[in-house]
């Protein structure tokens, strides 16, 4: 150990050539390390708020409702929406419904969707018709647009606020006319 301490003694120049040195390595890696953990930061924050959108129906008695929901954790941003039911492609769906009776209005309906923002955990109802499942104007009105959905193809082309495209998402309906409860299945089998 007295050998190092003379060794530096005698030659100071060295010694501070070396500690200098030492602290330009020190910052390079200081740099290096913060570079490759802002990557990795940003590459979270990009998972972090990807938006993952579902089209869930509502098929009920009284209800009809379709709906795009996002269950993603950031904002889904629609760029187009387009439905389609084999004739003709539309950039709404109410355009692709039948026309109702009178007394019969429709809750909610979109009649345009490019551009629309939703936020993570929210949902956009695109489509909504309800009301009570007895009146007969209704019930007809419910199952045209039940019969008009079964043809209907759905496209939905969206990004997340980093403007990065997202799976576009595609959903086809298969509605029965008649909704068929677990009970009323079991015992036609």
């Amino acid at each position: 150990m007295a050998s190092f301490v003379d060794l530096l003694r005698q030659h100071p120049d060295q010694l501070n050539a070396l500690v200098g040195l030492a602290a330009l390595i020190v910052s390079l890696l200081a740099i290096v390390l913060t570079v490759v953990s802002l990557y990795w930061s940003r590459q979270h924050d990009h998972k972090s708020l990807t938006p993952i959108a579902s089209i869930p129906v509502s098929n009920y008695e009284d209800k009809v409702a379709v709906k795009i929901r996002n269950t993603g954790v950031g904002p889904m941003i629609i760029d187009t929406f387009r439905a389609s039911n084999g004739r003709r492609t539309e950039d709404d769906l109410i355009s692709l419904m039948p026309e109702l009776p009178n007394g019969v209005l429709w809750d909610t309906f979109f009649d345009d969707l490019d551009g629309a923002c939703i936020p993570p955990g929210e949902h956009l109802g695109i489509l909504q018709l309800s009301r009570d499942s007895n009146d007969r104007n209704f019930a007809r009105a419910r199952d045209a647009c039940r019969r008009a959905l079964v043809e209907v193809t759905v496209v939905v082309k969206f990004r997340d606020i980093y403007a990065r495209p997202m799976p576009t998402l595609t959903k086809f309906w298969a509605f029965s006319p008649l909704v068929v409860t677990s009970s009323t299945a079991s015992r036609k089998t």
